[in-house]
């Protein structure tokens, strides 16, 4: 099956911009609209005489039941590689004909279930439309602001766990001028300012990021950012995982730093990537500001060209804060960072206290939620260790699905989606 990864999609990659705009469908407010027949049934009604509906590439589609592909597991146009031997449009992944309707969903993790050494705290609805959160320290408690796809703009969500979408958007992402414009879906913050991006398909893969102040509205501004793909702060600057930044001439897939400690704010090349031909990856950063960058290459191992392998690298504070006070260069490779990752399973990637969190699966189908603590380094600070891949959320159907993951504080918010609605709900470490 084709995966979500960065840099693969429906629409196919070409370079980088194609990464930015699968993410723009992967994470986004423009969400499926089922994951299986029931959600069809559900939003659209009885189908009509003769018909039934499939979930195909998360769209609902009515087919005659005569040849409709009962045949389960070998139905034209859903992946039987999700789960070998069933249809996931007909029992969405489950076995033995059992549908999702049929299975026991937990009030908060639907049929995820959560391993030894973590907890599920507070659950909310997440509200219609939003794709993105992100989580900003107010004191003791944490204010979420979201990205929605309906209209693609910012909104305030309320002070968790109070959480419901305001009407009124804080900011449009894509000014009237650049209408037309892909978001690219990823939503950031610094404790005082949010940052989300958009691309354009042309040439050179012009965009901008978005700061906006959430203390300051006023000084809200718009930053040209090439292909802006993922992003992740740290203290005093974002990183940015894109093709080009303002101020930095010419044009290379890599990690850029935009300075905000500075006036006006400043942007550098921080990162190369190890490999050449490489293109965009995730992006995040742990509770003690260990940075998590990622980039992609091309699957050779499936004959799908869209296929990717996605790669994380592990980067101390101590080697990136002085190549961004700087405006030096550094390549993603030992002793600078270390590799904790490289599969073509990963779908999104969140700080999770002092570690980082994994969703691993397909586009259509979470397989696990897994965490890495990754260790700072004592009397060599500039090296960080990486401890096992352990789980946290894991599934044996495809009944509930990850749809967001954010980091608030020590903790992690998950956004799951199944049967019973979208719902956030924390993630805690004993």
């Amino acid at each position: 099956m084709k995966t979500g990864t960065m840099g693969s999609g429906r629409f196919g990659r070409f370079v980088v911009v194609m990464g930015a705009l699968s993410l723009g469908l992967l994470v986004t407010g423009c969400e499926e609209e089922c994951v299986d027949q029931t959600d069809c049934a559900n939003k659209q009604g009885a189908p009509a005489e003769g018909k039934r509906y499939e979930c195909v590439d998360n769209r609902c589609v009515q087919r005659d039941i005569a040849d409709a592909g009962t045949d389960a597991g070998n139905d034209a146009g859903t992946d039987a590689g999700t789960d070998a031997g069933t249809d996931a449009g007909t029992d969405a992944g489950t076995d033995a004909g059992v549908t999702c309707a049929d299975l026991p969903h937990d009030a908060k993790l639907g049929t995820l279930q959560l391993q030894t050494g973590f907890v599920a705290a507070e659950s909310v609805t997440l509200p219609d439309g939003i794709g993105a959160v992100t989580a900003v320290r107010s004191g003791s408690d944490f204010k979420l602001y979201g990205f929605n796809g309906a209209d693609d703009s910012l909104y305030a969500l309320g002070t968790w766990p109070a959480i419901a979408s305001s009407t009124t958007p804080l900011q449009a992402i894509i000014p009237e001028a650049d209408m037309g414009a892909f978001p690219s879906g990823f939503l950031a913050n610094d404790g005082t300012r949010l940052l989300t991006g958009y691309t354009k398909g042309e040439a050179g893969f012009p965009g901008k990021v978005l700061l906006y102040d959430t203390v300051t509205p006023a000084d809200t501004r718009y930053v040209s950012a090439a292909g802006n793909f993922s992003a992740a702060a740290v203290p005093g600057a974002f990183l940015i995982n894109g093709v080009g930044i303002e101020g930095v001439t010419g044009s290379d897939t890599a990690i850029y730093a935009l300075r905000t400690d500075t006036r006006p704010f400043q942007g550098s090349k921080l990162a190369t990537f190890p490999v050449s031909g490489a293109f965009s990856g995730y992006s995040a950063v742990t509770s003690d500001n260990v940075a998590v960058l990622g980039y992609a290459t091309s699957d050779t191992s499936t004959p799908d060209p869209w296929d990717t392998l996605n790669y994380l690298t592990a980067v101390a504070p101590a080697v990136y804060s002085p190549a961004i006070t700087g405006g030096t260069a550094f390549s993603l490779t030992n002793p600078n960072a270390i590799e904790i990752y490289g599969k073509n399973d990963l779908q999104g990637v969140a700080g999770f206290g002092k570690g980082v969190a994994l969703h691993r699966g397909t586009f259509t189908a979470t397989k696990e939620v897994s965490r890495i603590e990754l260790t700072l380094g004592g009397i060599t600070p500039s090296t960080v260790t990486a401890g096992d891949l352990t789980p946290v959320l894991t599934t044996s159907n495809t009944c509930t699905n990850v749809v967001v993951m954010a980091p608030m504080g020590e903790d992690l918010l998950v956004g799951v989606k199944d049967k019973s609605g979208r719902r956030l709900v924390r993630l805690q470490q004993r």
